[in-house]
């Protein structure tokens, strides 16, 4: 296949494709436009210019054949995947691509475990794993491929190349952050087993002497309707609270809606505190505050470090850890002295 036939089902012109697919330059286009490239170079299987890529080589590197790597997200809740991993992929799939490799199936962790599963392509040998495995499917995992790389926001034990962005440490800036305006009464809404940022939670208000009774914590999915449900059950607990920390940007935005819903002005009545920096944020009313996770710089560093264990650049496992950084914006203000209790307002 040509980068013509990309052109055509992506609707755009060949010189376009060329330059974001060959050169690398998301600048040549939209955001929309660029997804509509990489389905339509994924959907017709088409290979980098050999000698673009052999340009992105040090001198006297030996160019390996186009391989194909799968994509395995560990995260998927049913029918919905979080915009996290998408971005990450999308990022992962980029950079691999410059280099001959190929992201062109995905797997979830349902699909992997159900007795009927085939892969499309059993000679695949390498998978970049997106979300947090337990060790059940960690091992699945390690009989199915020969090279993996993890990336996510949960650290994973044992030998396995990884590049994470600390959940925990996200969680703990959240909750120093909700302190320094005056909150106490700071609940937590998202998953709760084998969760460093509910680990991440529950060291930060210990450490700070404060109570993080079980009211205060709602174990609900990572999804919008996570978000909107775990306030509705706050709500009916008459939780006495001023300030909600959802694990993940689109939770929060369930729970923005269902605070609104209940007459809760946001960050007036509840400040409301997320993790990821999801683009569409930006956009809320209010705008939320959040922890940026750099996934461009996480999804090009797991495919270098996939690719470098593929062509034998490295054995022991490698671990990169990739710092966030806390977006202030306009859901969270300082906590008013004489709130009530938030149940009692709707």
């Amino acid at each position: 296949m040509s980068i013509k036939d990309v052109a055509k089902i992506a609707g755009v012109s060949a010189s376009t494709v060329s330059r974001v697919v060959n050169g690398g330059m998301d600048s040549a286009a939209s955001l929309d436009t660029q997804k509509k490239i990489w389905d339509a170079v994924q959907q017709v299987g088409y290979s980098p210019n050999q000698h673009a890529r052999s340009l992105k080589k040090p001198a006297g590197a030996q160019m390996s054949p186009r391989q194909e790597i799968d994509c395995v997200y560990a995260r998927k809740a049913g029918p919905y995947l979080d915009p996290f991993f998408t971005t990450l992929m999308h990022a992962a799939e980029v950079e691999a691509f410059k280099y001959g490799y190929f992201l062109r199936y995905y797997y979830s962790v349902e699909d992997i475990k159900a007795d009927s599963f085939k892969r499309a392509n059993s000679d695949v040998s390498s998978a970049l794993v997106l979300g947090r495995p337990n060790p059940d499917t960690l091992d699945i995992l390690r009989k199915s491929y020969k090279n993996i790389v993890f990336s996510g926001l949960n650290e994973l034990d044992g030998d396995v190349d990884q590049v994470i962005c600390s959940g925990y440490k996200a969680a703990g800036i959240c909750v120093d952050y909700l302190v320094s305006l005056g909150h106490e009464k700071i609940c937590y809404m998202g998953e709760t087993t084998n969760e460093q940022r509910y680990k991440g939670y529950c060291d930060a208000m210990q450490k700070l002497k404060l109570s993080a009774p079980d009211c205060y914590v709602i174990d609900t999915p990572f999804t919008p309707t996570g978000g909107y449900d775990a306030v509705n059950a706050l709500m009916s607990r008459k939780t006495d609270f001023t300030a909600i920390f959802c694990a993940n940007d689109i939770s929060a935005v369930g729970a923005l809606k269902a605070l609104k819903e209940h007459k809760l002005k946001v960050p007036r009545d509840i400040s409301l505190i997320g993790i990821n920096d999801m683009e569409s944020v930006r956009y809320l009313d209010p705008m939320l505050t959040t922890i940026h996770v750099p996934l461009e710089e996480m999804g090009k560093m797991a495919a270098k470090i996939l690719i470098d264990r593929i062509e034998g650049g490295h054995r022991l496992a490698a671990r990169v850890e990739i710092p966030s950084t806390l977006k202030c914006r306009e859901s969270c203000s300082p906590v008013k002295k004489t709130t009530r209790n938030a149940s009692e307002k709707s």
